[in-house]
């Protein structure tokens, strides 16, 4: 997922499974010159989606938490909220297998929605 936050660009990258794992951190780049850099690393569970959105201007960004390594689905995705100077827990949503985030407005309303498995 890529956007930008305060006149910067970042690349949030899903790590589903890795080293026989999927309990593993997913990274956030920022742009620097021409290149990405690694930002922040953030603990996932075979993350499979990431989705950012802005609210009354104030910076969120979401991660699907598909499933642990343990193979257990019921594992909550979460919501973190943009500080200045870094992605921080917001809220953590309960989830079943989630796949994907969509954010969108409808009448002035704002909406998160997850697909579960």
């Amino acid at each position: 997922e890529w956007f930008s936050v305060d006149g910067h660009s970042f690349l949030a990258v899903a790590n589903e499974y890795g080293g026989g794992s999927r309990d593993i951190d997913s990274m956030i780049f920022q742009r620097s010159g021409t290149a990405f850099t690694r930002f922040q690393s953030v603990p996932t569970h075979g993350a499979a989606d990431w989705e950012w959105f802005s609210i009354n201007g104030t910076s969120y960004l979401a991660v699907a938490n598909w499933r642990n390594s343990a193979s257990n689905r019921d594992i909550d995705s979460v919501l973190y909220q943009w500080n200045g100077t870094a992605f921080t827990v917001f809220q953590t949503i309960p989830t079943h297998g989630a796949r994907d985030w969509e954010y969108f407005s409808v009448d002035g309303l704002s909406y998160l929605a997850v697909a579960n498995l």
